[in-house]
């Protein structure tokens, strides 16, 4: 989503871009070749690069002749570096979007490319991270790039930003009354994101008496999936919890919310919901996860990872405020965000590091 955004906001007189895909296509690609920009997608299985989509890579890369290859992720990183210097003098920025990453619970092949990354680190132009957090994360493992940049995500003010008129019509169609507190959290089913901790303080909350409502929304996150139905129904969260799914309405639904809850447990770098909630005057309550903890400022509330009792703590802390305490708080969320992570600025910042590096 961020690559989609900052394609959005540079400036075509100067920069033409050109996207590679490994895999897809999928609903990010058609919004990227909706604002006009052409996308590639290579079709591969899990991910698995086949010599021949290899050597269609490298033609396509061949044939584009860039002057700058943007990579974007671990195996994005480790392949566009072999075929940009297979093919050519084009100068190489890769792009890290996560922190501590605790690859037990992934594929051995993302250790061995995180590994081989380390070692060859030394040869981009540039590394970006868009996280303090994943710069010292990944300099732990190795990584001595030429150039170490943060530059952080950015957000669309118009995009998001508060919509009263919005609330009640999106709350009657997930059957949320206007009374009750909307809390959310809007994250793809992933370990890292750690939804079974939310779910527990959910459970912590309803206990407290709260006339609560949950809302949760993204990849994987229905009725389809056993494992979260389940730790619903242990829970006995089945009346309090709504699955959303994955849903392309993202200001829509944080118009709903009082609250915005991300219960990462490790591995984010800078979780563009945090910005996105904070920017339609939503406010957080965090786990200490990556940069969140610098995002949120002394707007939200911040608690250690994998700890519900404490998760529910402050939620029902934030909850406790007056009604002006609580707006004042929602004001300064996008006053915080507005100032320090606007998409024009941080789409300016790609800009000035792409002009050094051609």
């Amino acid at each position: 989503m961020m690559l989609y955004k900052l394609l959005t906001g540079m400036d075509r007189r100067e920069f033409s871009n050109r996207v590679i895909c490994f895999v897809g296509p999928g609903p990010v690609a058609e919004r990227i070749r909706e604002i006009g920009v052409p996308v590639k997608c290579l079709g591969l299985h899990h991910g698995v690069m086949t010599p021949r989509a290899l050597i269609e890579l490298i033609t396509a890369v061949h044939v584009l002749r860039p002057d700058i290859v943007q990579t974007w992720l671990y195996h994005s990183d480790l392949l566009g570096l072999v075929t940009a210097r297979a093919v050519g003098k084009a100068k190489i920025v890769w792009n890290i979007r996560c922190s501590n990453m605790e690859m037990g619970k992934y594929r051995h092949s993302t250790a061995w490319t995180l590994r081989c990354c380390a070692v060859l680190s030394r040869f981009p132009e540039a590394v970006i991270t868009n996280s303090y957090e994943a710069r010292r994360f990944h300099w732990k493992l190795g990584y001595r790039p030429k150039t170490f940049r943060v530059i952080p995500n950015g957000f669309d003010l118009q995009k998001f930003r508060p919509a009263p008129d919005t609330r009640r019509t999106v709350r009657e169609e997930m059957g949320i009354a206007d009374d009750a507190v909307c809390i959310g959290m809007i994250a793809r089913f992933d370990p890292k994101k750690d939804h079974f901790t939310f779910l527990r303080a959910a459970k912590h909350i309803i206990k407290k008496g709260v006339n609560a409502s949950f809302v949760l929304c993204g990849e994987d996150v229905d009725e389809k999936n056993q494992m979260l139905s389940k730790w619903i129904a242990d829970l006995e969260l089945e009346k309090d919890i709504h699955l959303l799914g994955r849903r392309d309405d993202i200001p829509r639904i944080l118009s709903a919310l009082d609250l915005m809850v991300s219960s990462s447990a490790f591995g984010e770098g800078f979780p563009n919901v945090i910005g996105e909630a904070m920017a339609c005057c939503v406010p957080c309550v965090v786990t200490d996860v990556g940069d969140s903890r610098q995002i949120v400022g002394t707007t939200g509330k911040v608690v250690p990872p994998r700890n519900p009792s404490a998760l529910a703590a402050k939620i029902l802390e934030v909850l406790s405020l007056s009604r002006a305490q609580f707006r004042r708080l929602g004001l300064q969320a996008r006053e915080r965000i507005a100032e320090n992570y606007s998409l024009e600025r941080i789409t300016a910042a790609y800009e000035r590091l792409y002009r050094q590096m051609a």
